[in-house]
């Protein structure tokens, strides 16, 4: 039974550890899932665009890297919730369109693009505000300073590739396609340079349930 006991300890703790946990590698699939997410990679087939899964492959990143960071502050754990809900709706989403087109119908392009839009702009709102507070706890505001302005234009941007891409120009879409990619890369460059400068694991959580 002690045995047990032990084995039982070293797990929870185990868990503990691995959900206070900010490393280079968890902020890395956040920050490609973000990419994936802002790309549109619509394949014409006949009459209708195919996904090719990436909005899925970008959520299933971004919640992989969401879920050690659940247990650092309270905006996080938000952050992780928002992340498992939005792989529900994507996918969703996905097999709402492939069943349109099965059935011969218009496919759900709008519906698609929609529902990655709107969780691109929450979840990179909530993680962008969860470094920022995690950077006032270290005392490392100066850190974060401009991350919410930064956050502010990408918002704009990633709405704006949703608008070019339902007008149905070619070369509009294209070219806000770039631009938005260009400060996606800038966004995340931004925020890596930032959790770089942070303690990156094994702080303490005295501070989880504070917002301010």
């Amino acid at each position: 039974n002690n045995k047990y006991i032990y084995i039982l300890i070293l797990w929870k703790g185990a868990v503990q550890k691995t959900t206070i946990i900010m490393n280079k590698k968890n902020i890395s699939f956040i920050l490609a899932g973000f990419l994936l997410l802002t790309l549109q990679f619509n394949v014409k087939i006949g009459s209708v665009y195919i996904d090719i899964f990436n909005d899925i492959l970008a959520a299933v990143l971004i919640t992989a890297g969401a879920f050690p960071l659940g247990g650092r502050n309270v905006v996080f754990k938000k952050f992780r919730i928002l992340s498992v809900v939005s792989i529900i709706f994507i996918i969703l989403g996905q097999v709402i369109n492939f069943l349109m087109v099965i059935m011969g119908g218009d496919n759900a392009l709008k519906v698609v693009s929609g529902v990655a839009t709107i969780f691109n702009i929450y979840l990179t709102y909530y993680f962008t505000e969860g470094l920022i507070l995690e950077a006032k706890f270290q005392d490392k505001s100066a850190l974060t300073r401009s991350l919410r302005l930064v956050w502010a234009l990408y918002g704009i941007l990633i709405f704006g590739n949703f608008i070019a891409l339902m007008s149905g120009i070619a070369l509009v879409s294209t070219l806000v396609q770039i631009v938005c990619v260009i400060f996606s890369i800038y966004y995340c460059s931004s925020v890596f340079t930032s959790c770089s400068q942070l303690y990156m694991e094994g702080l303490p959580t005295k501070h989880m349930n504070t917002e301010k």
